[in-house]
C-alpha cells in the first residue's frame, strides 16, 4: 500500500504585491485546493476515425475556507483587513503573490513550493452560524503563470 499523505500544516501565504507573499494565513486556514485546468480543444480533420485533442491555455484555482479575524492579538493575520486590501488590489488591476506547500515548513522535492500571481474572484463577508466559529470562503484566480520550486528555501 502507497504511503497516505494526510494534510494536517499546510502552507498557505499571500501578499499584497506582487514581489512576495509574506502574510501567512496558515494558522487561520481551515481547508485548501488548488486545482490547474487546460482548455479542451478538438482538432480532428476530415478522414479521422477518432476525435484529436489539443490542450490550450492553462488556468489555475485556489479555493480555501479560513478563520474569520479583525486583530492581529493572537499572533495570526488580521483576515478581514488583508482580504479587504487584495479585494481592492484586485479590482484595480492589480495582481498579488500567493505561495503554497503541503507542509509549513522548508521547500523540498517532498515539499514542494507552487506559486502564482492571482487575483481574488470571489470572498465570503460573513459565513456562520449560531453558536459556530465565523469563516471566510476566498478564491484566487490565476494572473500568471504557476511555478513549482523544489530547492530548499
Amino acid at each position: 500500500m502507497p504511503d497516505v499523505i494526510i494534510l494536517t500544516n499546510a502552507l498557505l501565504a499571500v501578499g499584497t504585491g506582487s514581489a512576495s507573499a509574506d502574510r501567512d494565513i496558515s494558522n487561520r486556514m481551515l481547508s485548501v485546493k488548488w486545482n490547474e485546468s487546460f482548455e479542451e480543444h478538438d482538432v480532428t480533420t476530415m478522414g479521422s476515425t477518432v476525435r484529436k485533442r489539443a490542450i490550450g491555455l492553462g488556468e489555475s484555482q485556489i479555493e480555501c475556507e479560513v478563520m474569520q479575524s479583525y486583530t492581529t492579538t493572537d499572533g495570526g493575520e488580521n483576515i478581514d483587513n488583508l482580504v479587504d486590501t487584495l479585494r481592492d488590489r484586485s479590482a484595480t488591476g492589480g495582481r498579488f503573490l500567493v505561495r503554497m506547500r503541503k507542509t509549513n515548513a522548508g521547500r523540498s522535492s517532498t515539499n514542494p513550493e507552487y506559486s502564482m500571481l492571482c487575483v481574488m474572484s470571489e470572498r465570503s463577508i460573513i459565513d456562520g452560524e449560531v453558536g459556530a466559529p465565523l469563516k471566510n470562503g476566498l478564491t484566487f484566480l490565476s494572473a500568471d503563470d504557476l511555478s513549482r520550486v523544489v530547492t530548499s528555501s
